[in-house]
């Protein structure tokens, strides 16, 4: 019996909470206002119109904190920041397009979504920009029913996470997929797609995802994972290079799009080991020779991973090659107490001692 007393107590207060809460018209409102769908409008005269989802209410407006820098007489323009109370923030990604419409679902305002954070008072809350003259406190802000789907793009990339993580590739690939039927744009789906694309040797395939990723790259917040992406294309880039028989012009469009992925990955995780080892490759083997730059990325590998045998082999190979014998005995030494099984190094070893 006490324990009786003790749950109907906890069942008591815990619904007091809820009905009393400054929040429980709001979490009752969410459920409503985000599954409800209404028809807006462009202009008075607009009959056709077009539907969309409820997606939260407007809260502030002000000035945008780089206002001066984008008008051409430096002045700061009013009204062109927007701050949401948004109902539910699934979905909602930096670079989503949502509207501002009136009490009659007049179009009155475009944002463009630069920032999403949750407050500790209001919950879920985005920041945009755009132009908001004729925008007032408490208009809602809605998104287009196709782009409102996206909202659900990111449980089936979760769950094309776990099947990857467990080894079901092709579970994954079709978790990944229907992502991208949910959400076209979701650059982390078509980048987790070109992933396992790369794994399976489909470079085609691969760089279709990734260049699809890549162009929505703004989009992707976690540096980790624009990292990959880069690094996901240099190694493409370097394999279609150098694994096929393809033309001269080919394969130098394929190392300067390379160098060009590497480079931006090194501005992310400069210290990367093996994207300064793909970049040193492109200059070493590409069809401009680019021995200077080759050493210079051969010696930050060799900061990074002092053991790497392909370094100081490398690096023994340009060395002889601009006459430089004695740090060439250096690095060709140095490769076969790295690895002894170098059959490269002892062949160049044996050359460099006569």
């Amino acid at each position: 019996m006490p324990k009786i007393k003790i749950s109907f107590s906890v069942v008591f207060i815990t619904w007091m909470m809820l009905v009393f809460s400054p929040h429980a018209h709001a979490i009752g409102l969410r459920a409503h206002q985000t599954s409800e769908r209404v028809k807006v409008f462009y202009t008075e005269s607009d009959s056709k119109g077009w539907y969309a989802i409820p997606r939260g209410e407007v809260t502030a407006i002000g000035i945008r904190e780089d206002a001066h820098a984008q008008e051409l007489m430096k002045v700061s323009q009013p009204n062109s920041k927007v701050t949401v109370r948004l109902y539910s923030a699934e979905g909602i990604k930096k670079g989503d397009e949502l509207f501002v419409i009136n009490k009659r679902n007049l179009v009155v305002g475009r944002i463009d979504v630069k920032i999403v954070y949750r407050d500790a008072s209001f919950g879920h809350v985005l920041i945009g920009y755009g132009n908001y003259k004729y925008t007032w406190t408490g208009y809602r802000v809605v998104q287009k029913i196709e782009e409102s789907f996206s909202r659900t793009a990111y449980i089936y990339k979760a769950r094309g996470d776990y099947y990857k993580h467990n080894g079901d590739y092709a579970q994954a690939i079709a978790q990944y997929k229907k992502a991208i039927e949910v959400d076209r744009r979701y650059p982390e789906a078509h980048a987790a797609l070109g992933h396992l694309y790369l794994k399976d040797n489909s470079l085609a395939f691969a760089m279709k995802e990734y260049a699809e990723a890549y162009n929505e790259f703004s989009r992707i917040y976690d540096n980790e994972e624009k990292y990959l992406l880069l690094k996901g294309m240099t190694k493409a880039k370097y394999r279609m290079a150098y694994e096929f028989t393809i033309s001269n012009s080919a394969r130098k469009a394929h190392v300067q799009e390379g160098i060009k992925f590497a480079e931006e990955a090194l501005k992310i995780y400069p210290d990367s080991r093996d994207v300064n080892l793909y970049l040193a490759r492109f200059y070493y083997k590409g069809p401009e020779h680019e021995d200077v730059k080759a050493k210079k990325q051969f010696l930050k590998v060799l900061e990074i991973d002092p053991q790497n045998t392909e370094a100081c082999l490398a690096l023994a190979e340009l060395y002889r090659k601009h006459d430089n014998d004695e740090k060439a005995l250096f690095y060709a030494r140095r490769a076969i107490e790295t690895n002894p099984n170098t059959d490269a190094a002892r062949k160049l070893l044996q050359k460099l001692e006569k």
